[in-house]
């Protein structure tokens, strides 16, 4: 039977059921309708006619609904199975959720039994493997979690579709259409299955929840564990754990330092393997990354290389690329390396350190000098000793000789440090005495706390002064290897005309990019330290309540927090708007071609925008009721425009020059007294280039209320004019014949017209006015300057007299004592013979 005709009939008999089902209903409820008792199905029997006149109305609606209800269970049913059918990965969670649980119970089995051997960088490492554990747990748990919110969908809408009246329909007579009571059956049938699908689901999902809680509450009794003995061992380091070193040896000889030395070292390879396998996609990345970084940088300093003019010049500033690209590319990255890994296990981080300290060593010499390269070297076998020692997962008292003898040596470095800098001066030197300072300082606190037996605590310094140390050499590497690899970008820039860079200036990059590089690698160096020493932890909680604990200012709840990022959301807005004009003024400084290509004052509008923009999230972020913040700024506006009328108005008109553009970055203009081409329209003031080379700031206020002349603003060109004076006795029409001439060279437009008029008769001159185009303001005082040359060597030539005033001077009588010796025609000066005046 064709598809389309059995729909139609299958739900016409289902509408005709329903509403068979529905006229019994009521007329069990209602006495009074005698013919709503009429069964529906009976009425098959009855003429047509009869029926669709009784019935005609009832059955078209029930029909319609029957028919959509139908419509929207098959769609339903479809999606369900295409939801149930969706793969879970029930594998590797089958495989690792036993592992994690079977870890947590041996980690916390191992500590207790060698609870008396443990150290604090013990338990900081196990509390970071904890954590990575509990990370991955949470992981299936979210998956889980996931998966179980999708099937409660599901269990809803089957269980609307059941509980509907549709599947509950029976048709008495089934000889009359057997293949919709078939396909029927086939609809329940469908759903059952589904409905058995569903439960072995929710079964599977119950099992794996009930081993994520198993795992959850395992974690979380060994992370009480390891903080309640974080907090005993931590009481206990500042209290004697061994003997004065002039008294017998008081620790044990059974445990030896080369056991703890092999035990720890499987223990830190394992953890090793295990994080890089958690994080394989991460560690090829960032290998792939580092490998196109020196690859490109290689290029660069290759293309300049092959310059023949200004290789030389270019790579004279460069110290570490030239000759040590691969290395330096390595003190570029390794930085970022510290950042991106979250939560790395120790041992993953001092490897990291110390391929930033070996790639350091190379280029040691060429920035600290000879002396200090050597320091660096002789020391850098203590370094290794005192940082591999500090990777020891547990306590060994036999290392105290060790440890104090690396103290003492590390103490004598610095000095040694301070002593070579007492007259040196150079780049850096500042940063190496406070950074030996540094050293001298913790390594000697180390060497007093082993003498006096607190041998964990002078452990947990000497390995944080030695390690910091070196990192923060390597931090500083890493400051100037990059502001080097920045010139070597923007240099090489320079030769590409479309290039991004090749509009900056380094001076000026660089110093908006030191104070950030500086900024980041203090950072980095800062938590180390902090972590290294074990106040991390304790520093974290104490800013934690500080900053989110509740507190009430009159009727207003705030946390320092939300100010606090409030803040910083103002800082980061105000950073990106003084940056993105600072790009935008490059550009349109450098391909200023066109005004009308020009940002130029428009930036302004950019910059009020992200400045608007940052204070909204901002506010948005910190919680703070934006009608609050209007209620504050109507308040204030009264004082504002009674105390900072001047400071309004020129913010007003600032938004006022951006929107109508009479000047633009580059333009060259005049306002009162002051000239020169315009560097900045700020959001308050202005500022303009003088042709001296100082920079004038004026208000934005001035640049609306004064005259305002913009040589620039329609377009480039530039009228000059020349008074030229002539003598009386010079043949007009020759002299204006030769200016003429002159006025006929290429820099000087022929639209419009070069004109010469004679324009005065003076006192000793007759005077021309000589009026000339040129295409650019940036000509026009070469132009006027060749011009009047040209003219003047004419002039010359032509025996043309330029005059100059001239005066004849009588002088009537003179003062009796005054006398003057006149030599007459004739007479020699030398001799007697004169004349008295």
């Amino acid at each position: 039977m064709n598809r389309t005709v059995f729909t139609c009939l299958f739900c016409l008999f289902l509408g005709i059921q329903v509403f068979a089902q529905e006229a019994t209903s009521q007329a069990d409820s209602t006495a009074t309708q005698p013919e709503s008792s009429l069964n529906l199905l009976d009425s098959l029997f009855v003429p047509v006619d009869t029926v669709v006149k009784k019935r005609k109305e009832n059955v078209g609606t029930l029909l319609n609904r029957v028919i959509n209800k139908a419509q929207q269970h098959a769609i339903e049913l479809n999606e369900i199975k295409l939801k149930l059918s969706e793969d879970l990965d029930t594998v590797e969670m089958s495989k690792e959720l036993p592992l994690i649980r079977q870890l947590a119970i041996q980690i916390q089995e191992k500590a207790i039994e060698e609870k008396e051997v443990i150290n604090l960088r013990y338990l900081k490492g196990i509390e970071n493997l904890i954590t990575a554990i509990n990370e991955e747990n949470n992981k299936y748990d979210k998956i889980i979690k996931n998966r179980v919110n999708a099937l409660n969908e599901v269990g809803n809408t089957l269980e609307e579709i059941k509980n509907d009246s549709l599947f509950n329909l029976s048709l008495r007579d089934t000889t009359i259409v057997p293949v919709i009571n078939a396909e029927l059956n086939t609809l329940r049938k469908n759903l059952k299955n589904v409905d058995s699908t569903f439960l072995s689901q929710e079964i599977i999902l119950a099992k794996f929840q009930a081993r994520i809680g198993e795992n959850a509450i395992s974690l979380m009794e060994l992370q009480q564990f390891l903080a309640l003995n974080q907090n005993i061992l931590e009481k206990k380091s500042w209290e004697k754990e061994i003997n004065y070193p002039w008294e017998p040896s008081s620790f044990e000889k059974k445990r030896l330092v080369s056991d703890v030395f092999t035990e720890s070292s499987l223990l830190n390879i394992s953890l090793f393997s295990l994080y890089v396998k958690r994080n394989v996609t991460t560690t090829i990345v960032l290998i792939l990354l580092f490998i196109g970084l020196y690859f490109k940088l290689k290029s660069i300093v290759k293309a300049i290389s092959n310059e023949k003019e200004f290789a030389s010049l270019i790579l004279d500033r460069v110290k570490y690329f030239r000759r040590f690209t691969f290395v330096s590319s390595l003190i570029f990255i390794i930085p970022f390396y510290l950042i991106i890994y979250h939560r790395p296990p120790l041992v993953f981080v001092s490897i990291l350190s110390l391929i930033l300290v070996i790639a350091s060593t190379f280029i040691i010499k060429a920035q600290f000098g000879k002396f200090f390269y050597k320091l660096w070297l002789i020391f850098m076998t203590p370094y290794l000793v005192i940082a591999i020692s500090g990777l020891q997962w547990k306590i060994a008292y036999q290392e105290r000789w060790l440890v104090l003898l690396c103290s003492v040596g590390f103490v004598i470095m610095g000095v040694l440090i301070l002593k070579d800098l007492r007259l040196k001066n150079f780049n850096g030197s500042t940063f190496l005495k406070a950074a030996a300072i540094f050293l001298i300082a913790i390594e000697l606190f180390s060497t007093v706390m082993n003498v006096i037996g607190r041998f964990n605590l002078s452990k947990t310094y000497a390995v944080a002064g030695a390690v910091n140390f070196y990192r923060a050499v390597g931090l500083y590497l890493f400051v100037q290897v990059v502001m080097e690899a920045i010139y070597l970008i923007v240099e090489q820039s320079k030769a590409e005309t479309d290039g991004f860079t090749s509009y900056f200036d380094f001076q000026d990059l660089q110093k908006r990019m030191r104070g950030f590089l500086i900024f980041f690698a203090v950072g980095i160096w800062t938590y180390g330290l902090i972590w290294h020493l074990g106040f991390f932890d304790h520093i974290f909680d104490w800013l934690s309540d500080f900053l989110f604990t509740e507190r009430t200012l009159g009727n207003t709840q705030f946390q320092f927090g939300s100010i606090l990022l409030f803040i910083i959301i103002l800082f980061i807005s105000a950073f990106l708007a003084n940056n993105i004009a600072y790009f935008a003024s490059m550009k349109d400084q450098k391909t200023a071609l066109s005004r009308k290509q020009r940002l130029g004052s428009s930036v302004l509008l950019i910059r009020l925008g992200v400045l608007i923009l940052g204070f909204f999230i901002g506010a948005t972020a910190a919680k703070i009721p934006l009608d609050s913040i209007a209620i504050v700024l109507g308040a204030l506006s009264v004082g504002i425009g009674f105390g900072l009328q001047t400071i309004i108005n020129n913010l007003v008109s600032g938004i006022i020059l951006a929107f109508e553009r009479p000047i633009q970055i580059g333009d060259e203009i005049e306002v009162g007294s002051n000239s020169g081409t315009v560097k900045e329209v700020g959001i308050r003031a202005s500022k303009i280039l003088a042709y001296d080379g100082s920079e004038v700031v004026i208000p934005n206020g001035d640049l609306l209320s004064q005259s305002l002349i913009n040589w620039t603003l329609s377009d480039k060109r530039r009228r000059i004019e020349l008074i030229i004076g002539v003598g009386y006795g010079s043949d007009m029409k020759k002299v204006k014949t030769i200016i003429e001439g002159v006025l006929s060279r290429d820099r000087i437009l022929k639209a419009p017209q070069p004109k010469v008029f004679m324009q005065n008769f003076g006192d000793n001159s007759v005077d021309f006015r000589v009026l000339f185009w040129v295409e650019s303001m940036d000509i026009w005082i070469e132009m006027r300057s060749e011009v009047m040359t040209a003219i003047f060597e004419e002039f010359s030539s032509n025996d043309i007299e330029i005059p100059f005033p001239k005066r004849d001077l009588y002088i009537k009588s003179l003062p009796e004592r005054w006398k003057e010796k006149v030599t007459g025609p004739g007479q020699d000066p030398s001799s007697d013979q004169t004349q008295d005046s």
